[in-house]
């Protein structure tokens, strides 16, 4: 919702990032949207935890299911490198880290909830088409957004890092593989180079072009379908986003994404098995 703040507004306390505030203000639209004129605005003591967006399930499912499928890998090498790569601290933070900072899953939780979802489309994949490699492609999902853990940091909402900003999480996520290669050899593990290659490939490539940050284009079957379930979860989010968020004057369409480029259209066709009628 957008809030208007004139001069005659009474503020107690200092505004910074992270902080309760509550609003005390008067309703209205403008261009169509919902806007608060606000009156006082005072800042809080309250934790701001409970405000704070999640996951639409709650992160300890999540958490439980990302376990089953680390240990659902049956390859040596890739099974060690998965487990090596979320020790303790790792699998923390990631648990904890957003996907994003604005358009998709840009919350709490939001990394593991969209690693999931990408990390399940990709063994349907699996099964619908027995050439891929499910091992090679599951661990892949797992490991596609692994550097977003230090790309982003939350505090009221999900800001940039400086490593963030300055390598982004897909350079980020290709040298944290290649420091976990790199120990387990030293360690006396003969890791696989095409396996190194392939792995390091699928991160580098998950934006598909050069266009939307990808260093290269997706090069062999595994790396192109974790390309295509990274692109559907985040678009279908947004979908979601934007037909939840309707506050266009049109029912059916909400108001133009400048941003997106187009309308997106609001109805939702009743599923019979949820026992829905037509309308």
């Amino acid at each position: 919702m957008d809030v208007v703040c004139w001069d005659n507004c009474q503020i107690s306390g200092q505004l910074e990032n992270g902080y309760v505030v509550g609003v005390l203000g008067d309703m209205g639209t403008y261009n169509n949207r919902s806007q608060l004129t606000a009156r006082r605005i005072k800042i809080l003591e309250d934790d701001p935890a409970p405000y704070m967006r999640g996951p639409g399930v709650p992160v300890q499912n999540l958490h439980y299911e990302f376990k089953l499928l680390l240990n659902s890998i049956d390859n040596s090498f890739m099974k060690t490198l998965l487990e090596r790569i979320f020790n303790e601290a790792t699998e923390k933070m990631f648990v904890n880290a957003p996907a994003a900072r604005k358009i998709h899953h840009h919350y709490t939780g939001g990394l593991l909830e969209h690693t999931l979802n990408v990390a399940r489309s990709c063994k349907h994949a699996a099964e619908s088409y027995p050439e891929l490699n499910r091992d090679l492609l599951i661990t892949g999902a797992l490991l596609h957004d692994i550097g977003k853990i230090w790309e982003y940091e939350i505090k009221a909402a999900p800001q940039y890092t400086a490593a963030g900003r300055l390598m982004g999480h897909i350079v980020l996520g290709s040298e944290l593989l290649n420091e976990k290669i790199k120990e387990l050899r030293q360690e006396g593990m003969d890791f696989p180079d095409k396996l190194e290659w392939m792995l390091k490939h699928m991160i580098l490539s998950h934006h598909g072009s050069l266009e939307f940050g990808s260093p290269v284009v997706p090069l062999f079957p595994e790396a192109f379908v974790l390309y295509m379930m990274d692109n559907l979860d985040a678009k279908l989010f947004v979908y979601k986003e934007k037909i939840n968020e309707n506050a266009g004057q049109d029912e059916l369409f909400t108001s133009y994404d400048s941003f997106f480029g187009q309308y997106f259209f609001t109805y939702r066709l009743p599923s019979e098995n949820n026992g829905g009628q037509d309308e």
